[in-house]
């Protein structure tokens, strides 16, 4: 759907004129108190909230005074004869612009609300302007709940489509994060003064990002914590063709699809994205790492530079840097032009000659005698010794619990059955106990011949008490 076939063409102009900062605090104001309301509005309290606004930057804002007078005669040819008047201007700009709607109800009274697009607008922009941070461990715990709910059998479909949103959500804040890291980074190395510097580091940068979000992010937020049981539960569902099915009945008789065919597809896409989000997080926060450690180098390095006033070379050379660079910011040089007569002393350039493999001259070399040692074989291993390292590699490589040895041993004690208990594999040695867990493991791959039941059976002991487990139920994957 075309975007201006629902938000009107004249929707951001207020924003991008002379006035957008004052016309933004008004819709701010507004948008302020429509939050507090069930039902808009009213007409005179609105233009109570512009009354209040033009009030307070009257005085403060010399200009605004002037410009808000002009743009009203511009657009009216009329000559504001109080505060009200300009307000009710205000406000008419606004309902053709989009912004705002006015409505009568049953009263008699006039009622103006915040359009419904608006409202999703002026929430965002709310957030740039606040500059709020997202709680990422609200996302991940929010997705483990979703998941692991009591209830979540019956409404599978609204439990992933809910994950799916907070995994977004998630991924799009830890984004965020990395922006304004980077960002910050941009601002300090554009500052000239200490003092500058030292406001964005211990104040800006350590209030919005290291306590609001990289230190939560490390601690109380961290994702980590949730994120094996969220892995766990969705590679169970995208195993699970007969869940996927139900799931996707449910998103059909909800009308969100079509058919049962396009609901699959959908429900394997969502389960993909959240799978593929956790287990490919950890490059988006080692990330964040490397530009937290970036900042902090270059707030130290820029800190250091403008604070260089030594006499050595690395402190003249910098003092050199910082007049040229202030030819081209006050001076007005630009590339190419001469530079003054004074720097002509700070060059003298002479010749040294040297000798290298291209010169005539040949230099003189002492003579050496050189005494060969005579060659000594190495002595190497034996045909005896080289068989018994083969033989003992052969057999280590035998005892590698891999995916494909594991399938043929859960097959073979399957026989001609369709599951089998873990009780029943004969788990008597150590090795034994130890394909039972590798079974077990590899039982949420599709690439093996079976599937393990984790909720029926209860624990067991075998190997005369040496080994105890649960008794989990292994049987063939059908095929889908």
């Amino acid at each position: 759907m075309n975007l201006f076939s629902i938000i009107p063409d004249r929707f951001f102009s207020v924003l991008a004129s002379p006035l957008k900062e004052h016309y933004a605090g008004i819709l701010f104001k507004i948008y302020d108190q429509y939050l507090l309301t069930s039902l808009g509005m009213e007409r005179d309290v609105v233009i109570d909230v512009i009354v209040d606004y033009i009030e307070e930057n009257w005085e403060e804002e010399g200009q605004f005074a002037g410009a808000l007078d002009d743009e009203i005669w511009d657009e009216s040819l009329d000559n504001p004869a109080g505060f009200r008047d300009r307000a009710a201007f205000v406000l008419r700009k606004l309902e053709s612009c989009g912004w705002l709607s006015t409505e009568t109800y049953n009263n008699y009274k006039q009622y103006v609300n915040i359009n419904d697009y608006a409202i999703t607008i002026l929430d965002t922009l709310d957030k740039v302007r606040k500059n709020r941070q997202a709680e990422y461990q609200g996302f991940v715990y929010a997705t483990y709940t979703l998941l692991y709910a009591e209830d979540v059998e019956r409404q599978a479909n609204l439990a992933l489509e809910k994950a799916f949103e907070q995994t977004e959500q998630l991924l799009n804040g830890l984004k965020s994060l990395n922006h304004n890291i980077k960002r910050y980074i941009e601002r300090v190395l554009a500052e000239k003064q200490p003092k500058d510097i030292l406001k964005i580091h211990f104040e800006d940068y350590k209030q919005e990002i290291l306590d609001r979000s990289y230190h939560r992010l490390k601690t109380s937020d961290n994702v980590f914590r949730y994120r094996p049981k969220i892995i766990k539960r969705i590679n169970k569902w995208y195993h699970d063709p007969a869940w996927v099915t139900a799931t996707a009945t449910q998103e059909v008789e909800r009308g969100r699809q079509a058919s049962q065919a396009e609901a699959e597809k959908e429900i394997y896409h969502r389960l993909d994205y959240i799978r593929q989000a956790y287990t490919g997080m950890d490059e988006i926060l080692e990330e964040i790492d490397r530009r937290n450690v970036q900042y902090a180098n270059a707030s130290f390095l820029q800190l250091k530079y403008i604070l260089n006033s030594s006499k050595d070379l690395e402190g003249q050379l910098l003092e050199i840097l910082k007049y040229l660079a202030g030819l081209r910011t006050v001076e007005g040089y630009r590339q190419g032009d001469d530079l003054p007569q004074a720097f002509d002393r700070l060059f003298s350039l002479y010749s040294i000659p040297y000798i290298d493999a291209q010169s005539l001259y040949t230099a003189r070399e002492a003579s050496r005698n050189h005494a060969p040692v005579e060659f000594q074989k190495l002595a190497g291993p034996d045909e005896k010794e080289r068989r018994e390292v083969l033989r003992k590699y052969r057999e280590k490589m035998a005892r590698r619990m891999i995916r494909e040895r594991i399938n043929a041993y859960v097959m073979d004690k399957l026989g001609g059955r369709d599951s089998i208990r873990a009780a029943e594999l004969g788990v008597d040695e150590v090795e034994d106990f130890l394909k039972l867990i590798y079974a077990a493991a590899y039982g949420a791959s599709r690439l093996v011949n079976y599937q393990v039941d984790f909720k029926k059976g209860k624990r067991v002991r075998s190997g005369n008490g040496h080994f105890e487990f649960k008794d989990v139920v292994f049987s063939r994957r059908r095929p889908r």
